[in-house]
């Protein structure tokens, strides 16, 4: 009785620590990350490969993201990225950090428990 008990507590406490984090996401919060650094100096040139890299990886994770999400939350991703894409464009960083900070709400919103 003891050793289920034992076993019990442990496989609970396993499931429980393994839940306080995001479940994967990694990737795409490495890029933001590094592009909201990179938009913290206005350095355009690799803001607009950066917002390429984050494009790319999310058009390679998009089916996880569907499955993960609703519609509206990884529509809103996209359509938040082509913003983005704008902004960096027209070199505006407020409304660039506007958009990158939707973005990472949404996949907070997504890859969370």
């Amino acid at each position: 009785m003891d050793k289920k008990i034992m076993v019990l507590v442990t496989i609970t406490f396993l499931f429980l620590t393994g839940c306080t984090g995001l479940v994967g996401g990694k990737e795409f919060f490495e890029k933001i990350n590094s592009l909201e650094s990179t938009l913290s100096y206005e350095d355009w040139k690799t803001a607009q490969s950066e917002v390429d890299a984050l494009d790319h990886v999310y058009h390679e994770k998009v089916w996880k993201l569907q499955l993960l999400g609703d519609e509206s939350e990884y529509e809103g991703m996209f359509q938040s990225l082509e913003r983005l894409k704008a902004a960096i464009d027209q070199q505006d960083a407020t409304q660039a950090l506007v958009e990158l900070a939707t973005i990472r709400g949404i996949l907070e919103g997504i890859y969370s428990l």
